[in-house]
């Protein structure tokens, strides 16, 4: 499909007494209409993808359980949709209404984030049915020195070793580029991203399993040491439509 350095998340909640019948009327209407209007609207999004939170983050509700990934191809895309956004609402896209169960989503994040490595790909390319999120922060006092060794780190040597370690497919850092919405304390500056397929499923249900299994990770310099991990979730695609 072409490179996508930027993405745009949507991710939100639906009524917890919500009904059957509305939830398949509230998918249906994602997947096939609210979803394919936000890609032809906003110039420069290429594909959007949908997700369900499989697997929180077990020390608390930290991730939707609905998420939406929109790539982005440069960032134009990513500047020209903030521009909308903070412009007069006259000026953003109309979508169509919904059904009710859309009418009363509970909304939870509104990021745009900015692939630090690899340079050149797109998320999701390899077609793996589930993405692995990690979203850290290094501590407020890091210098440039200390993010240099952190981010040398983290690309070099401990996205490898995740994605060894768990069977993934590959592994890709992003920075935290635009926060719209995200509940207290804010949106991590950090995130990866690992792609799985059912392998690394079973390779993770093991290692839960067998703690120790396939060795440890390997330490890191002080900044990697001192970082905050404020969530960690996995997500299972639903489907996806791309741009014709």
């Amino acid at each position: 499909m072409g490179d996508a350095p930027f993405m745009y998340w949507g991710g939100m909640n639906i009524a917890a007494d919500t009904s059957p019948q509305e939830l398949a009327e509230f998918n249906d209407f994602y997947s096939h209409t609210h979803m394919h209007e936000v890609v032809v609207s906003h110039r420069g999004f290429m594909r959007a993808t949908r997700y369900e939170l499989c697997d929180p983050d077990p020390r608390g509700d930290f991730g939707p359980r609905w998420l939406a990934v929109y790539e982005m191809d440069s960032e134009a895309a990513a500047q020209g949709y903030i521009a909308r956004n903070d412009g007069p609402t006259a000026d953003r896209p109309h979508y169509t209404p919904g059904p009710p169960a859309w009418q009363h989503t509970q909304p939870w994040w509104r990021l745009i984030w900015h692939r630090l490595a690899p340079q050149d790909g797109e998320l999701g390319a390899a077609g793996a049915p589930y993405l692995y999120f990690v979203g850290m922060n290094v501590p407020p006092s890091t210098d440039e020195v200390g993010l240099k060794e952190f981010n040398d780190f983290y690309t070099h040597t401990h996205v490898p070793e995740v994605v060894a370690m768990s069977n993934f497919i590959r592994g890709t850092r992003y920075e935290l580029y635009r926060e719209f919405r995200h509940p207290v304390p804010g949106s991590p500056r950090f995130l990866a991203v690992y792609e799985g397929d059912e392998g690394a499923i079973r390779t993770r249900a093991e290692r839960r399993a067998n703690p120790g299994m396939g060795g440890r990770l390997s330490s890191g310099p002080p900044s990697w040491e001192a970082h905050d991990t404020l969530w960690r979730l996995m997500y299972h695609r639903i489907d996806s439509w791309a741009k014709p």
